[in-house]
């Protein structure tokens, strides 16, 4: 097992090299506005604006731009953002809880909704209830998030007068319990409809697999009480895949849900990305993009090793 982790640590340290590379050069040669200008400001004149690309060092090689950014990593500095012109570290450590709370409260509602109804959608097959639950993940998959947002903030405000706060800032959950809750909820529920819908069809049909092996017919046989049948040796041989897709779910909201955010004014990492790319931060951009990749490299990870937890037969060598 150790052998398995230090090999999957290197390959993943190759993988995140080549990511921040080929993101560090796409961010200079794609067309757009100059972070300099940005940086110089609207009434900036040519020399002012060339001042600007020495103090940030774009004038250097790229070689020379790249190894000065990535050793500002391993020593903790970040850069400064071209926007703002704060730290980037501190920039993503005063919204990083924004993203994590929303994150735990998709996935907790993702779990309690995709996984029981998968199970009952599994167990009383071809039932009114398999069929309300397909058609529910049918539908849940197809509507658009930032249609569901939309909605969620229409409709409620225009038949009850409620709406979430919005543009409130980031409402702690130790300062008011409350208030953060109405605060993430709604967009967490818009994140989870998707999410869980996959969740219940993944779980639904690899259960049924489940059920229809040898081991399982001989366990019923001796009289095992289907209750324990199914949690006890069906669903936990069953949730592979499903680790798989809650792991790949996660990284992608920790990275920021770019337009639920928006939509529903949270001070994330999504929002913070996007306004990072639309203006070409360069600092912020970077980061953010090797801050992505080692979440997905270390998630895909404690998911392989969960393998081998839900399934003793897996080994690693």
């Amino acid at each position: 097992m150790q052998t398995y982790i230090v090999r999957r640590l290197l390959i993943g340290a190759i993988i995140l090299f080549v990511l921040s590379v080929a993101v560090f050069i796409l961010l200079r040669i794609v067309p757009g506005s100059d972070p300099a200008e940005l940086r110089c400001g609207l009434n900036c004149t040519p020399e002012g604006i060339k001042q600007a690309r020495e103090e940030m060092g774009l004038n250097d090689p790229y070689v020379v731009q790249y190894w000065d950014w990535l050793s500002g990593v391993f020593t903790g500095d970040l850069g400064t953002s071209v926007v703002n012109f704060r730290p980037v570290g501190d920039s993503i450590k005063a919204r990083f809880p924004v993203t994590f709370e929303l994150m735990v409260l998709t996935l907790i509602i993702t779990i309690v909704v995709g996984i029981p109804f998968g199970v009952a959608s599994a167990v009383w097959k071809n039932s009114p209830i398999d069929y309300g639950v397909r058609v529910s993940a049918i539908f849940g998959l197809a509507v658009p998030s930032f249609w569901l947002a939309t909605l969620v903030l229409i409709l409620p405000a225009t038949w009850w007068g409620y709406a979430p706060p919005l543009g409130a800032g980031y409402i702690h959950i130790e300062e008011d319990l409350w208030g953060n809750l109405k605060q993430f909820v709604p967009p967490a529920a818009v994140l989870a409809v998707g999410s869980a819908a996959g969740v219940m069809r993944l779980t639904r049909s690899s259960l049924l697999e489940v059920l229809r092996q040898d081991y399982m017919r001989t366990a019923r046989a001796k009289g095992l009480a289907e209750r324990a049948l199914i949690v006890r040796h069906g669903l936990k041989n069953s949730l592979i895949p499903v680790v798989t897709v809650l792991g790949l779910q996660m990284a992608g909201l920790l990275g920021g849900a770019i337009i639920v955010e928006q939509i529903f004014t949270l001070p994330g990492l999504g929002a913070f990305t996007f306004e990072a790319l639309f203006r070409k931060d360069f600092p912020v951009v970077q980061t953010m993009t090797l801050y992505a990749g080692i979440t997905v490299v270390l998630l895909n990870l404690l998911v392989d090793i969960s393998y081998a937890w839900l399934d003793p037969r897996i080994r690693y060598s």
